[in-house]
C-alpha cells in the first residue's frame, strides 16, 4: 500500500480564486457608460495573462492587439491602426489553439462592429463618445429614472413620507412598484462588488408601510391635447401623467383619484377589481363596450397607448 498523502492548495492560487470570485461581483455590477474601447483592452490583458505561451497567435498576437488598442486610447493611433487591429484578430481567430485566444479575438471582433464611431472619434478627436453624464447605475437602470440613492437615504433616516414624496416626482404608484416591481435597479448596484445589492424594492415597500397618509400631490395642468388609453391598471394610469379626461366635464380631481388611489388598495392588482377604476369608469364612459366608450375612444386623440 502506497503511503497516503494530502494535497493542499498553493496559497497563491487561493488567493487568485478569491480575485476570481471579486472581478466577477465587479463585472457584473459595472455601470453602463464606460468607455468600450477601453474595457476592451483591459479584457485583452486578462486573456493574456491566461495564455498557457504556447502558441504563437495567442502569446504573441494578444500582445500586439493590447498594443494597438492602447495607442487608439493614447490619441497615437490612425486611421488605418483600425483594420490592422481587424486583420490582427481576424488571424488569431483563424489559428489558435485554444478558446483563450480565439475568444479573445472574438470579443475584438465584435467590438470593431459594435462600436467603431469609438474608435474613429478615439483616433480624430482623441475623445470618448460614451455617455459621460450618465446616472448612478440603479438610477440608469430604473424605467422611471427615480432617484433611488435620495429615497435609500430618507428611509435610513427614517424620513418615509419624505421618501415616497421623492419617489411619487418620477413614479405616481410607489405602492404598486413596491409590491411588483421587477426592480432591475438591483443588477447593477454597486454594492454588489463587495457582497450582495440593496434591496432596493425592499427599502421601498419600507417606505410605503410606514409613511403612512401622504397628500396626494396637484394634478396637471390641462394640455389640450387627448390621448385614448386602454386599460386603467398601474400601466395605463401612468401613462395618463395626470392629464384630466374632458369628454365635456372636466376629470381632473377624479383622474388624480383614480391615478393615486390605487397605492391606497394594496390587495388589488387588477384594474377592474379597483373599485376607484370602476367608479370612473361608469360615471364617464357608460357599462364596458358602450356607445359612449366606443364614440370617446374612435374620435380624434394624439396618441394611443395599452396600459396593464
Amino acid at each position: 500500500m502506497s503511503r497516503l498523502s494530502i494535497i493542499t492548495q498553493d496559497k497563491a492560487q487561493v488567493t487568485i480564486e478569491s480575485l476570481y470570485k471579486d472581478l466577477e461581483r465587479r463585472i457584473v455590477a459595472s455601470p453602463p457608460g464606460l468607455c468600450p474601447i477601453d474595457l476592451t483592452c483591459s479584457f485583452i490583458k486578462m486573456c493574456l495573462a491566461q495564455s498557457c505561451g504556447k502558441c504563437v497567435p495567442c502569446r504573441i498576437g494578444l500582445a500586439q492587439l493590447v498594443k494597438l488598442l492602447e495607442k487608439v486610447l493614447s490619441g497615437e493611433a490612425e486611421l488605418e491602426t483600425i483594420e490592422l487591429i481587424r486583420t490582427t484578430a481576424e488571424g488569431i481567430y483563424a489559428s489558435a489553439d485554444c478558446a483563450i485566444g480565439y475568444e479573445a479575438a472574438k470579443l475584438v471582433l465584435k467590438g470593431l462592429d459594435g462600436f467603431m464611431e469609438d474608435f474613429v472619434q478615439h483616433i480624430t478627436k482623441n475623445r470618448c463618445t460614451c455617455n459621460s453624464s450618465q446616472p448612478v447605475p440603479c438610477v440608469a437602470l430604473c424605467p422611471a429614472g427615480v432617484d433611488i440613492p435620495g429615497y435609500v437615504a430618507l428611509v435610513g433616516e427614517g424620513r418615509y413620507e419624505d421618501a415616497i414624496r421623492l419617489i411619487r416626482k418620477d413614479n405616481p404608484l410607489p405602492v404598486v412598484c413596491a409590491h411588483i416591481c421587477e426592480h432591475p435597479c438591483e443588477n447593477r448596484c454597486k454594492r454588489g462588488m463587495i457582497d450582495y445589492p440593496v434591496n432596493i424594492r425592499g427599502l421601498k415597500k419600507m417606505a410605503v408601510d410606514n409613511a403612512g397618509e401622504v397628500p396626494i400631490p396637484e394634478c396637471a395642468k390641462a394640455t389640450g391635447k387627448k390621448v385614448a388609453i386602454i386599460g386603467g391598471g398601474p400601466g395605463g394610469c401612468v401613462n395618463g401623467g395626470g392629464q384630466p379626461i374632458n369628454d365635456g366635464k372636466q376629470m381632473a380631481a377624479v383622474r388624480a383619484d383614480v391615478l393615486y388611489g390605487l397605492d391606497k388598495v394594496n390587495n388589488l392588482r387588477f384594474s377592474h377589481e379597483n373599485p376607484a377604476v370602476l367608479d370612473c369608469y361608469t360615471k364617464y364612459f357608460g357599462e364596458p363596450n358602450s356607445h359612449k366608450a366606443h364614440e370617446l375612444l374612435h374620435t380624434d386623440h394624439h396618441g394611443w397607448t395599452v396600459g396593464e
